[in-house]
C-alpha cells in the first residue's frame, strides 16, 4: 500500500518478512485494545465483522443443484479465450459468516454422505472452514453462465474474525507467518485490508477463468504499482499450479510465488430472497513465497496455507454483480502452533465484491 504504512517493530514482525498488511495493524490494534479493557479476555471484540451481502442474501438452499462440471463441458483446449465499521458481537459475526468445507477423499461406505457446499454454508458453523488433510487433485473451476464474460472486480475489506479457541490471539498476532499478516503471503490479496483494489475476471464461453490475468492484475492493484513480471499458468498442462514472478526489487516480500491448488468445489443454489441464483465456490491453496533473505546466498522461503470462499449473486441484468470473498488462514505444518490448530482456520478475512461488466 502506498499510504499509511509505518514500518513494523522488529519484536512483532520478523525482518525476514518485513512488510506487513493493513489487516495486520487492525488485528494487532484489536488485540491490544481488548487486553487494555480486560487483561484476562482473549480479545473477543472485533474492529470489523464479516457481513456478506449485509445479511440479505443468505445461502439457505431451499432448492439447489450442482454447478456444471468439467464432464459437461467441451474439452477442446484450443477454444480457450485470452482475456484481457462498526463493532459487532460474535453472534452477529457467526450469523452472517458463510462457510465451506473441502474436497476430501471418498468417505467409507458406512459414513453419511457429505453435505453439499451450499448446505454447509447455510449451517453457519465456522469449523466447516477446515482445511482438508487429504484430497484428490481437483479439476479446473467451472463458472455458471451468468458469470461468463469480462468483468472488473472491486474489493472492499469488510472485516475479520478469530475462530480459533485453541490459540490465544496475542500469541497468534506475534506469529508473522500467518497468511494475510504480511504482504504477498496471500497472492490474490497481496495486501489484505487494502480498500480500492481491483482485478480482472475473464471467464470464457466454457466457464473457465483466466487465472493468470486475475492474479497479475490483483497483485499490481494491491501493491499499488506494476510489480508482476509474469504469471506462469497453463491449464492445458495442469490447472493446479501457477508461478508468479516479480520485477526485481519491486517488493521486499517476494521475488517469486508458487501456488498449488489442493482442492476445489462449487455449487449453484437459490438465494433466500428467491431473487436469482447464487454461485458458491471454494479453492484450497498452498503458497510458497521466495524472497530476499538476511543470510547471504540463501533465499528466504515462506509457506502459507489458506482457502478462498466466493459467493456470487446472479445480477439479472448482467451488468453489475455483487459478491463476497472469505479467506481462511491456516497454520502451516512447519509452524510450532500447528499442533494447537491443525485444520481449522485461525483468522478469516472478508471482502465485499462488486463486479462490473467490461
Amino acid at each position: 500500500m502506498l499510504c499509511f504504512r509505518p514500518e513494523p517493530k522488529q519484536s512483532a514482525v520478523s525482518s525476514e518478512f518485513p512488510q506487513v498488511s493493513k489487516a495486520f495493524f487492525l488485528l494487532l490494534l484489536s488485540v491490544k485494545t481488548c487486553a487494555l479493557r480486560n487483561p484476562s479476555s482473549n480479545a473477543s471484540t472485533f474492529s470489523h465483522s464479516i457481513n456478506p451481502f449485509n445479511g440479505r442474501n443468505k445461502l439457505i438452499p431451499r432448492t439447489h443443484r450442482p454447478a456444471p462440471s468439467l464432464r459437461d463441458r467441451p474439452r477442446n483446449d484450443d477454444e480457450r479465450e485470452e482475456g484481457p465499521s462498526s463493532d459487532l458481537s460474535r453472534r452477529l459475526v457467526l450469523k452472517t459468516l458463510p462457510i465451506a468445507g473441502a474436497v476430501l477423499l471418498a468417505p467409507p461406505a458406512s459414513a453419511a454422505p457429505r453435505p453439499g457446499l451450499a448446505a454447509r454454508l447455510a449451517s453457519r458453523d465456522p469449523s466447516a472452514l477446515s482445511n482438508p488433510l487429504f484430497n484428490l487433485p481437483p479439476g479446473e473451476q467451472i463458472y455458471p453462465d451468468f458469470m461468463r464474460g469480462s468483468w472488473k472486480v472491486a474489493l472492499s475489506f469488510s472485516g475479520y474474525t478469530f475462530p480459533s479457541k485453541a490459540i490465544d490471539r496475542a500469541e497468534l498476532v506475534a506469529d508473522a507467518s500467518v497468511p494475510g499478516f504480511q504482504r504477498c503471503s496471500v497472492a490474490l490479496l497481496a495486501d489484505v485490508g487494502r480498500d480500492g483494489a481491483t482485478y480482472a475476471m475473464d471467464v470464457d464461453a466454457r466457464g473457465r477463468m483466466d487465472v493468470a490475468a486475475a492474479l497479475a492484475s490483483s497483485i499490481d492493484s494491491h501493491i499499488g504499482r506494476a510489480v508482476v513480471r509474469g504469471v506462469d499458468w497453463d491449464p492445458k498442462v495442469t490447472p493446479n499450479r501457477a508461478g508468479v514472478s516479480f520485477v526485481t526489487g519491486s517488493t521486499r516480500n517476494a521475488e517469486r510465488i508458487e501456488l498449488f491448488w489442493n482442492g476445489r468445489e462449487s455449487e449453484v443454489a437459490v438465494g433466500d430472497d428467491g431473487g436469482g441464483d447464487v454461485f458458491v465456490c471454494a479453492e484450497y491453496l498452498k503458497q510458497v513465497t521466495f524472497g530476499l533473505s538476511t543470510q547471504f546466498g540463501v533465499a528466504r522461503q515462506v509457506a502459507t496455507n489458506y482457502a478462498h470462499f466466493w459467493t456470487w449473486k446472479d445480477p439479472g441484468d448482467g451488468k453489475v454483480m455483487k459478491g463476497n470473498l472469505l479467506t481462511a488462514a491456516y497454520i502451516d505444518p512447519q509452524d510450532p502452533l500447528f499442533f494447537k490448530e491443525t485444520v481449522r482456520p485461525v483468522v478469516v478475512y472478508s471482502h465485499d465484491l462488486v463486479a462490473t461488466r467490461v
